[in-house]
């Protein structure tokens, strides 16, 4: 008889051991090459990166690979770095990768550029933190330095749900994953629902069930202007996807480049 054991955890923690596999399609490389396109726009003398909510690091170990910049990366959960810190280990990287919330930075340094993508700034619900994590940024920065990040539209969450939804993969024969993804378009909350089973003792017929939700609030592109104005930053440009061509109202992902 099987036994199940079935428990809620922080967000990418349980689902840290299999991100990279959930995350396969993920293009990293192009979208490493795109922050780098965007920094060799608006700051060609970039020395010092900062990457916020690096996740397993993929994207800071393709920077890493263009030999251009010294690089920090940071994330909230620390199980996700530790997956960082062993990739980076495998390749010799010199990143360093440290656990750390975006909305308390704690560094000694300051940097030419700091970065944050995937829409990470989705998970942030209110004004005062987007303000607040601006406000973290500024204070990191360089004279001259650039923030750079992007965030999803309602537009995108409509979409994506089509693919999203009712995802389900078995990995390595020991772990399967389901993802139920809904968007809740009158408060405009998109929420991924991650249900992470595994079989903890090897064909002895006990399972571990992990529970992950994570809740974006989707932004419009006039609403992110409005509250950017708050902060003190200037915006220098808004770009529509993985292009150097103006956001619209149809983009489905916009990335601000602020200074």
């Amino acid at each position: 008889m099987s036994s199940k054991s079935t428990s809620e955890k922080p967000n990418y923690s349980a689902l840290a051991d299999i991100y990279d596999l959930v995350m396969a399609d993920v293009d990293y490389e192009t979208w490493a090459d795109y922050i780098d396109e965007i920094i060799l726009e608006h700051n060609p003398e970039t020395s010092d990166i900062l990457e916020l909510a690096c996740g397993t690091g993929t994207i800071a170990l393709s920077l890493e690979e263009l030999d251009c910049y010294t690089i920090t990366a940071t994330d909230g959960s620390a199980q996700m770095v530790q997956k960082a810190i062993e990739k980076g280990e495998r390749v010799h990287s010199e990143i360093e990768f440290l656990t750390m919330d975006f909305l308390d930075i704690r560094l000694q340094k300051t940097f030419d550029v700091v970065f944050m993508v995937f829409d990470s700034i989705n998970y942030l619900h209110t004004e005062d933190e987007i303000i607040q994590l601006h406000a973290q940024v500024k204070n990191i920065l360089k004279p001259g330095g650039i923030f750079i990040y992007d965030f999803t539209t309602p537009r995108n969450s409509r979409k994506a749900i089509q693919f999203l939804n009712n995802d389900q993969k078995e990995i390595n024969g020991q772990t399967r994953y389901f993802r139920e993804s809904t968007f809740d378009a009158k408060n405009r909350i998109h929420t991924n629902y991650f249900r992470i089973i595994k079989d903890s003792a090897l064909n002895r017929g006990k399972e571990e069930v992990f529970e992950e939700k994570h809740h974006q609030k989707i932004y419009t592109h006039k609403e992110m202007l409005s509250i950017i104005k708050k902060t003190d930053f200037t915006i220098l440009q808004a770009y529509d996807g993985f292009e150097l061509r103006p956001a619209h109202e149809r983009s489905l992902r916009i990335t601000m480049v602020l200074q």
